[in-house]
């Protein structure tokens, strides 16, 4: 290891020191509850208890955080209480086996790991970790601490929301065995040509996000120094992680948009007929009160997701949630309507196709019409799953709504699409954003957000 030149680092582990200062299990009322794990059995880094007090200083109010160096730390029932790990710094072998099992469990029961910097060298004997949440990636070597650019790849996400496209900053720049891109969804990069040292050329991610099972987890390769836990876009850099975990990898989609023309931001929407009456404030997006704005679309582009949206419609409107773009599932006033098909609300619009007759076609029509009357806020939840395609870029998998529920009820389950939907926009893609259709009739969206699956996608956010 190269000798540290901004901050007090110990190179052996010494004895655990006394780190659970923070709130205990149960008397918090509902906080959810953030375990930071920072046992060592090698390298030491010197900042691990200022990460323990930053911390426990972003939780509160937030959430209780409880501190902790124990190897038996990790059991089913003291899991139970804790909704995100910490795993600070952590080096060498220091979960035991049993640990390990019950870590995994929790995970893919919907827990939450944030893994910060040295975390990349510890637990080389679990595979589950070091496939799962590094996506390969471990730590292999480093140079000594300078200044570096750092590339954000995805703006939207809260834990690179707080920084610009180019982070510069001075920390310990890790080269990894390999790059996880690819099996993760990668958030940010380095510009080795921005420092010395890299080795892992124009390929180098340095900050990662991915799904496991019901939960998520997340790396950091920054952190290595003292003096990055008292900069304030590092402490939102943190935070942000912690929340998203705290969320199982959900997150809103409330700004960031590529595309908004004539959308206003609103407290709340009424129908009055045909129309919609609009109340000052913010939380709901809608396309004005006559409904004919551009398209609502994301900045972020994904892939495999899962999406939760809100939506209120006035009697005879029209509208349309396109996932990358491309497959619509329909907004219509259908509410009552016998027989619906793919054009009513909840179905998946048609391909078209003027040379042929019909020109519509492979259309799917809901299981049953679960629209509620018009005026009423209803709901989307929707599991896509994006085409895939092989190196030469031939479509080796059609894209599929593994399902979809309308207000709750299931009414599609595996529907492959041949293709894009009418209306959709450009050939199809391994990623693509998110479409709300603006132009045809009022419409209010409001708690939209997106769970990525796994895989790298970068944002280009031009607005």
């Amino acid at each position: 290891m190269w000798g540290c030149l901004l901050a007090v680092c110990v190179l052996e582990s010494g004895p655990p020191v006394d780190l659970s200062g923070g709130v205990p299990v149960g008397l918090a009322g509902d906080r959810p509850g953030v375990l930071v794990f920072s046992r060592t059995n090698g390298f030491r880094h010197g900042s691990i208890e200022a990460g323990h007090r930053l911390i426990q200083s972003l939780g509160e109010g937030r959430w209780r955080v409880e501190g902790a160096e124990g190897p038996d730390v990790f059991t089913p029932e003291r899991l139970a209480g804790i909704d995100v790990v910490v795993l600070l710094h952590t080096t060498g072998d220091v979960i035991t086996d049993a640990g390990e099992a019950a870590m995994e469990q929790f995970l893919l029961s919907g827990g939450g790991l944030v893994a910060v910097h040295g975390a990349a060298d510890g637990e080389r004997d679990w595979p589950f970790f070091g496939s799962r949440a590094l996506g390969g990636a471990w730590f292999e070597s480093h140079p000594q601490i300078q200044q570096a650019s750092v590339i954000v790849e995805d703006r939207h996400h809260p834990a690179t929301a707080a920084v610009g496209e180019r982070w510069v900053c001075t920390d310990e720049w890790y080269n990894f065995v390999k790059s996880p891109r690819g099996s993760v969804h990668v958030l940010a990069s380095l510009d080795e040509q921005s420092y010395e040292g890299g080795s892992m050329g124009v390929d180098h991610p340095i900050v990662w996000s991915t799904p496991v099972g019901d939960g998520a987890a997340f790396y950091t390769g920054l952190g290595h120094t003292v003096e990055r836990y008292s900069e304030p876009a590092f402490q939102a850099h943190l935070q942000g992680a912690i929340e998203w975990a705290l969320a199982d990898g959900w997150i809103e989609l409330d700004k960031g948009w590529q595309a908004r023309a004539g959308w206003q931001d609103v407290a709340a929407v009424t129908a009055d007929g045909p129309a919609l009456q609009l109340a000052a404030g913010s939380g709901v997006l809608v396309n004005g009160a006559d409904g004919h704005a551009g398209d609502l679309v994301t900045g972020g582009v994904f892939g495999d997701c899962e999406l939760h949206v809100e939506f209120l419609i006035p009697e005879g409107s029209n509208s349309g949630v396109y996932l990358q773009g491309r497959y619509e599932v329909q907004i219509l006033d259908s509410h009552g309507k016998s027989s619906p098909g793919p054009g009513d609300c909840g179905g998946i619009y048609e391909r078209w196709d003027e040379s042929r007759s019909p020109k519509g076609f492979e259309g799917v029509p809901p299981r049953t019409n679960a629209a509620a009357a018009p005026g009423v806020w209803q709901s989307f939840d929707i599991v896509f799953r994006a085409p895939a395609f092989d190196a030469a870029g031939e479509k080796i998998h059609n894209a599929r709504f593994e399902s979809v529920r309308h207000n709750g009820v299931l009414i599609h389950e595996d529907v492959e699409l041949g293709g894009p939907t009418r209306g959709g926009r450009g050939p199809e893609a391994a990623e693509g954003p998110v479409r709300f259709q603006g132009d045809h009739g009022p419409v209010a969206y409001r708690n939209v957000r997106i769970k990525r699956g796994a895989g790298s996608a970068r944002d280009d956010q031009s607005n």
